[in-house]
């Protein structure tokens, strides 16, 4: 199989005004997650506060049960004063299948639910490696089965739900996306991808990973293996629902929009799923940020936010 990019990168150099630092990726340690990610999320708190909608948004923490009876904690994110039924969207966090959390990606969320006027999920699904896949997978899927059925509660249109996520988040997205085409239990509207992992298993020639340092890698920190995070044997990383730019089928998946960084050795995992969604008939619609590094939608640039409405305009 032939892998082409849906339109062309530069991959140029990143942009003078990114700021990398503080770096809770870099070398993390599962067995100090608590801290790791508690931090991080204080930190992203304090850079977005300047442009908080929370007075625009209810919010509110719910829960489901998953399917192996385990309970489940969503996040609801409420535009006040809502009036009917609206879309809704199922927001999975990145952070490598290992780490982040629905507070660390907080903003992401509110924004899109304060400016599109939608309805808005995040997911605190289970992480790995203690819970490889499917766990937080089928955690995702559980959650949009709780929100279809409990729509009126929601105010949400059981048509128009769609999902999204970024980094490992984007791959929980696109999974999704084919699981619902699959078991025919739910109807997906769309899917947002960003920066999505698209394909773990190394098989696969990428411009951009050889632009690019790895996610997670450092002089100090050699590359994650994330097949080796999310999978409990190697053979899994060729499941369609774990690397979808391999998978055989692609026909019947709703619209996509792409928002990809530029400066991303991720960048061309969801160039080349975009090209191939496109060879499958399915709508697409996908936008390069140049001089922006992966996870600059958890950032305050001008990009963050042209990103941030790009997606709301497609979600409103």
């Amino acid at each position: 199989m032939e892998f082409k990019p849906y339109m062309k990168s530069d991959y140029g150099k990143l942009a003078d005004k990114v700021n990398l630092l503080p770096d809770f990726f870099t070398g993390f340690q599962p067995e100090r997650r608590e801290e790791i990610v508690s931090a991080e999320a204080k930190f992203y708190h304090s850079i977005t506060e300047p442009y908080s909608v929370d007075d625009r948004v209810d919010k509110f923490y719910t829960g489901f049960t998953s399917y192996d009876g385990c309970e489940i904690k969503m996040k609801v994110y409420m535009p006040k004063n809502i009036t009917g039924a609206v879309p809704g969207w199922v927001f999975a966090h990145g952070g490598g299948w290992m780490t982040c959390s629905v507070e660390t990606h907080d903003f992401v969320p509110s924004y899109v639910a304060a400016n599109a006027g939608i309805v808005c999920f995040s997911i605190e699904y289970r992480l790995a490696p203690e819970h490889k896949f499917p766990t937080g997978l089928e955690d995702c899927y559980a959650a949009i089965k709780h929100i279809a059925a409990n729509a009126e509660n929601y105010h949400v249109d059981t048509a128009r739900i769609s999902v999204g996520g970024d980094s490992s988040g984007g791959n929980y997205a696109a999974a999704l996306a084919l699981m619902a085409r699959d078991r025919k239990e739910i109807r997906l509207d769309k899917q947002v991808l960003i920066y999505p992992a698209t394909d773990l298993t190394g098989t696969v020639k990428k411009a951009s990973a050889e632009v690019y340092a790895p996610v997670g890698a450092s002089d100090d920190a050699p590359a994650v293996s994330f097949s080796e995070i999310y999978c409990t044997e190697p053979k899994e990383a060729f499941s369609p629902y774990v690397s979808m730019l391999l998978a055989d089928d692609l026909r019947g998946l709703p619209s996509a929009l792409f928002i990809q960084a530029e400066c991303d050795s991720l960048c061309d995992d969801g160039l080349m799923y975009a090209q191939r969604l496109h060879d499958a008939g399915v709508p697409v619609e996908c936008e390069i940020y140049k001089g922006m590094p992966h996870a600059f939608i958890l950032r305050t640039y001008e990009e963050t936010f042209a990103a941030l409405d790009r997606i709301c305009a497609y979600l409103r």
